[in-house]
């Protein structure tokens, strides 16, 4: 994968440098041999190519930048694939720099330049929405600005078919935390209002050259994302206006209903700050001509022929004088209507958030305004069935008669309780602070896990919960060193014999390598020794298996069976312990916890022709003992001066390296070695 220059891809695209790295790709400039142009190439990293999942989101990548052509998306022309595992993206090879590295370099921007560079993201955006597509991970970093200053987005590598229904995070929060929507960072249904609030971040950024929320880690900003209030700009810069500060602050409302609802909405509302002349509302219509006025000019007419008939035929035209006093009142009152109709009578909308519906029908009917119920949200602020939101919103001047929609809270969302058990308790905490949960009673009690891990939960994984619910964690106290002993890491790997420890708050420490009979990376010997206290140790020194010795190879391989009789005398729970070196520098290790009269018996494998056995009991060793190919060599007797057990020592075990009878306690036989 370092060595993609000078590549050709697909017998088309050769790869001249490497111009980017992203989290999981690599981008190169690259020359369209076909059409002879320039692209960009985007190859997914070596050691995600066995990914599924990460394949799996890259060729989506593809198909969904493929589908949207728009001057502020970048164009995906091609996808492909080398084998073995070259994942490939041809793109429009775009002119400029990141939008991050023009924050980084001159933040923060000034208002037009950002207001410009949000209005085109936006587009880009109402492009990709009006496919049902929703990006999910807008920040300065998917943003291109040209050296003209056009703007263009690009990674749709999480983007997903609004149409699909309901994302739920299982694991992971798709998107930048520092850019996510709260409904992200939760696993909700998300929609193009969560684009809108990281474009809202990003203009933020922009005009301030910081974040709204910031913290140590990461899941310290998400829960800023869903609990705290970011700062109004013109509070932070003096030459933002209010119409702009309101621009950002809608955008970054944590209730998605209250955000902007398009992307054409936002941009919208940028055009009125960018190009107020543009956006003047229109003049009043110009007063229709008095209808009053044409009655009268029917009427003079009338009049006039009357007069010509001649006076004989006065009673003639009464008729006429009737209808025409009639069609003028009918018209008077037509125009009258119709003035109504031009001026109804306003009233302004009244604020009904809390509310209940038969209240808010009460409030209504009594300014002439009629009710509709539109639907139903969740809601962590406002109790089931009451009004969360009203549209047109608190305030607005209406007609008398107007429709006012109201949509109603359905309690507080819930979301599947995640499983918390073998966390530490501070981890489990915060998991929950992110789901908005706040009531969490903790209990501690004793337990094989560590200290500070959950042991067990309530409600439990899977159940619904919402920010109102209480949750019970039970907390182990740790093992109780005063009363454990050390096991016996002999035979373990090191990540094995480290699980073991790690419930006893005990650490591994660097281990020493060992040519050995015993498997390679396995454990052949440790300090403290097995079943001694733990109390006070927190680390172990262990020996490692590196394997037999190469000089193993040429010398002959014997194997012993190595029996021992425990003595009488010796304390119940002793530990013995053996040890068996060869000419080939092997070291085998061998410990048992024993009991006074027990038979023992150990196969013992070695190379050359001599060993040599050393047998300790409760840490007292006896003289090394050798071993020999075959059953009729011999070897000194463990007996002798001095050998046998002062008062207060561990006595001597009776040791038999060859095949046969087991001494009885107490006795030292001569050892013999057998093939």
């Amino acid at each position: 994968m370092s060595n993609m220059v000078g590549n050709i891809l697909g017998n088309r695209y050769e790869v001249l440098e490497r111009i980017g790295t992203g989290g999981m790709s690599l981008v190169y400039r690259a020359r369209d041999i076909t059409l002879n142009r320039l692209v960009a190439v985007k190859i997914l990293k070596h050691q995600w190519a066995e990914d599924d999942e990460v394949v799996r989101r890259f060729d989506q990548e593809a198909r969904a930048a493929a589908s949207l052509v728009d001057r502020h998306i970048v164009q995906v022309y091609d996808v492909g694939r080398e084998e073995p595992d070259i994942h490939y993206m041809v793109m429009e090879l775009v002119a400029g720099e990141t939008l991050r590295a023009k924050i980084d370099r001159e933040a923060p921007l000034p208002v037009e330049t950002a207001l410009d560079i949000a209005d085109q993201v936006a587009h880009g955006l109402e492009v990709a929405h009006a496919k049902k597509l929703v990006h999910r991970d807008i920040k300065p970093q998917n943003v291109l600005v040209g050296p003209d200053g056009e703007v263009k987005v690009t990674d749709f590598g999480i983007a997903y078919a609004a149409t699909t229904g309901t994302l739920v995070n299982t694991g992971s929060m798709l998107g930048t935390v520092q850019y996510l929507s709260p409904e992200q960072a939760r696993g909700k249904l998300i929609g193009p209002h969560s684009d809108l609030y990281s474009l809202g971040v990003v203009l933020f950024e922009m005009l301030t050259g910081k974040l709204p929320f910031e913290s140590d880690s990461a899941i310290g900003v998400a829960i800023k994302h869903l609990q705290d209030e970011p700062p109004r700009i013109d509070t932070i810069r003096n030459d933002v206006s209010p119409q702009v500060a309101n621009v950002v602050e809608r955008a970054l409302s944590k209730d998605p209903a209250e955000r902007y609802q398009s992307a054409h909405a936002m941009r919208q509302d940028i055009a009125r700050i960018l190009h107020p002349e543009d956006t003047a509302p229109e003049g009043p219509p110009a007063p229709a001509a008095a209808p009053e006025a044409a009655a009268n000019r029917r009427k003079e007419k009338g009049a006039e022929g009357s007069a010509k008939s001649g006076k004989g035929k006065r009673r003639k035209w009464l008729p006429y004088v009737i209808v025409l006093v009639v069609l003028a009142l009918l018209v008077g009152g037509g125009v009258y209507a119709f003035h109504r109709w031009l001026n109804p009578n306003v009233e302004t909308v009244p604020n009904l958030q809390g509310d209940s519906v038969s209240h808010a029908r009460t409030v209504l009917k009594a300014r002439g305004l009629s009710v509709a119920v539109a639907g139903h949200a969740p809601s962590n602020t406002v109790k089931k069935g009451l009004i969360l939101q009203e549209n047109p919103s608190a305030g607005t001047d209406v007609k008398a008669g107007q429709v006012v929609n109201l949509l109603l809270s359905s309690g507080p969302s819930t979301e599947p309780m995640p499983s918390l058990t073998n966390e530490d308790v501070y981890l489990a905490r915060q998991s929950l602070h992110v789901l908005g949960i706040t009531h969490i009673q903790v209990h501690h009690i004793a337990s094989s896990l560590l200290g500070g891990e959950v042991v067990r939960q309530s409600p439990g994984r899977g159940q619904p919960v919402s920010q109102n619910t209480r949750v019970t964690l039970w907390v182990s106290n740790g093992v109780n060193t005063s009363t454990a002993v050390m096991p016996n890491l002999v035979g373990l790997t090191l990540s094995s014999a480290a699980g073991k420890l790690a419930q006893m708050s005990i650490a591994v420490g660097s281990p020493s390598q060992m040519w050995s009979t015993e498997p390679a990376n396995t454990i052949i010997d440790q300090s403290p020794a097995p079943y001694s206290s733990v109390q006070g140790v927190t680390s172990v020194s262990v020996t490692e298996s590196s394997g037999a010795s190469p000089v193993s190879a040429s010398l002959p391989r014997n194997k012993t069976t190595v029996r021992i009789t425990i003595p009488s005398s010796a304390s119940p729970k002793s530990l013995l312990k053996l040890v068996v070196t060869d000419q080939a520098d092997n070291e085998e290790v061998f410990y048992e916890q024993v009991n006074p009269g027990q038979n023992v018996e150990y196969p013992v494998i070695w190379y050359g022709s001599s060993g040599q056995l050393l047998v300790s009991l409760n840490g007292q060793a006896e003289p090394p003992q050798a071993l020999t190919p075959n059953a009729s060599s011999s070897s000194p007797s463990q007996s002798g001066p001095g050998n046998s057990p002062s008062p207060g020592n561990s006595p001597s075990p009776g040791v038999s390296p060859s095949p046969g009878n087991s001494p009885s306690p107490g006795s030292s036989p001569s050892p013999n070695a057998g093939g």
